[in-house]
């Protein structure tokens, strides 16, 4: 079987590109990543049953300071 995966996370320049872009715009990296794989893993699926849980339990982990 065939993974999905985001190419630009899937070589070191790629990601270094994304991390990048993620300081510059005060997103987290880690999180980000995962809601991204969250979404791939989806892939090719009628129904995508418990994406929203997912990206729930990975906005919950981050704290926003205000």
């Amino acid at each position: 079987m065939t993974q999905n995966v985001v190419v630009l996370l899937d070589n070191p320049e790629g990601r270094s590109l994304v991390r990048d872009a993620c300081i510059a715009n005060k997103i987290i990296y880690p999180e980000f990543v995962d809601l991204v794989q969250a979404e791939v893993d989806q892939t090719g699926k009628q129904r995508k049953k418990g994406l929203w849980d997912q990206f729930d339990d990975i906005l919950d982990r981050i704290e926003f300071g205000d």
